[in-house]
Order: C-alpha cells, then structure tokens, then sequence
C-alpha cells in the first residue's frame, strides 16, 4: 500500500516562531486586518458559489451544461481588491475591424476567517460579481483560488495561513449575468 501526503493527517505543532508570534498576538492581528478590511477598506465582491451536490453533471466528461448550474445563495464578502485595466481587442487584426473593450483581471484578497464565519469556500469555477457602478455589476470566474497559500505573505510568519488571493478571469453576458 501506498501513501500519500494527502492522506496522512499530522497535528504536528508548529512552533518555530512561537516566541514572536503566539496564537494570541495572531487574533490580535487578525481583528487589526478584519477591521482594516470591512471598516477602513469598504470594497466587497458577491460570491455565486457553484452548488455541485445539486448541478446536474454529464457521467462522462463530469462538465455540467450552462443551464444545469445550480448556485448557493449570494454572498457578499469583504475583501481588498484590484481590476486591472480594460483591454482594447479586435475580431478580425488583418483588416482592423470588430473594435471591443475587455473588461480587466480581478484579484483579490480574502481572510480565511471571513470564509469561515460565512460557512463559505471559493473555488475554482465559481462566478464573482463586483458592482463597479451603482447600476452596474461585471462578472468574473474564478480561475486560481488560492488554496496553496502558505508562503510567508499569505501566512503569520510561516506558522499558519490567514488569507487566500484569487485571481478570476471576466466572463461574457452570456454565460453568467448574475
């Protein structure tokens, strides 16, 4: 029989930095960036999370039909965000014709425990609206969820991961308009 890393389960405690970073100066800074983000910051995404106990999937490919996703219910989560700017593309570069605007790139950066409190996961796949006008929300999916974060920015000092950054790719009206 072969193991994996996956499968074995270590509670090991990490303790390297434990002199200058103890679980209570980490809930110290945990509610310093809670309120940076939700008091100080005040930019928030909608989270249309994919259902995939209740989407009906083909037996074969395991990819669902646009019209067989099935979503939980929206959230709206805080986080620190950034959209990169709109591109200027072309249908046809041979003959100059078909001029589009592209919406950017959108990452952004979530704390683990807003996850947590609001019994929500982001994944890859699952769709994210952010209001950039009061009468107008664009759309993104996800495409890096930031699940591998424990690089020394991502975590306290390397002891234990606080927050994810995702990355999400705009979507066409066609295939989600919210």
């Amino acid at each position: 029989m072969q193991f994996t890393n996956g499968e074995i389960k270590r509670r090991n405690p990490i303790t390297r930095n434990n002199m200058f970073c103890s679980e209570e100066d980490f809930k110290y800074e945990m509610m310093l960036a809670t309120d940076y983000i939700e008091q100080d910051m005040g930019q928030t995404i909608v989270l249309y999370e994919v259902d995939l106990e209740n989407t009906q999937v083909d037996d074969i490919y395991k990819e669902a039909k646009k019209d067989n996703i099935r979503f939980k219910t929206p959230i709206e989560l805080p986080v620190v965000y950034e959209l990169e700017d709109a591109q200027l593309k072309e249908y046809d570069k041979s003959q100059q014709r078909g001029v589009y605007v592209k919406m950017g790139k959108l990452t952004f950066s979530v704390l683990e425990k807003t996850l947590e409190e609001n019994q929500c996961d982001i994944k890859r796949g699952d769709y994210i609206g952010l209001q950039v006008t009061p009468e107008r929300m664009e759309f993104f999916t996800v495409v890096d969820d930031g699940r591998i974060n424990y690089s020394n920015k991502q975590s306290y000092y390397g002891r234990k991961p606080y927050f994810r950054k995702i990355s999400a790719a705009p979507v066409d009206k066609n295939e989600f308009n919210g």
